[in-house]
């Protein structure tokens, strides 16, 4: 605890406070997350950053299913036996299913949602209860609000027209 003590009382250049990093759960309102230059040292500093934590996984979980549905959406609409998308689509080559729009679109969403899901991965490592618990509680509202998506997704094996 004297090292605690002793960094957290540290003052830097700048008069900023010096937020170490505790390699074991804790608590406390002096943290770094995930950059050096987003610090938070007093407790409404820290109570907001925990607020938008726990947007930010609500987000993350929304975002996994938007994508989710957009992508049974557009499989239930081109298996169809009338669609002429599906009529097309055992036509097509690799570079026109590559740079199709559903595809393009699906794969700028998935980099934002990696991005998303590493920054609320290094959240959880900075070991502080708080910010923990906005990332999992952010986590399971995200899903309650979103998850009725994939329980009501159709599989597309029942739209079967042969």
């Amino acid at each position: 605890m004297d090292y605690i003590r002793q960094h957290q009382s540290h003052e830097e250049d700048d008069n900023t406070k010096s937020c170490p990093m505790i390699m074991m759960l804790h608590t406390g309102n002096c943290e770094s997350i995930v950059f050096k230059s987003i610090k938070v040292t007093t407790a409404e500093e820290f109570a907001l950053a925990v607020l938008v934590i726990f947007v930010f996984a609500i987000a993350y979980e929304g975002l996994r299913f938007w994508r989710e549905k957009m992508y049974n959406d557009y499989m239930n609409q081109t298996s169809s036996c009338s669609s002429k998308e599906a009529q097309l689509a055992g036509r097509r080559n690799i570079k026109q299913l590559l740079i199709h729009k559903v595809h393009l679109t699906q794969t700028a969403l998935h980099m934002i949602q990696a991005t998303v899901s590493y920054s609320l991965m290094l959240i959880v490592m900075t070991y502080n209860v708080w910010l923990v618990l906005a990332v999992i509680l952010g986590a399971t509202v995200g899903y309650f609000f979103f998850g009725w998506i994939r329980q009501r997704s159709i599989d597309v094996a029942e739209n079967c027209c042969h």
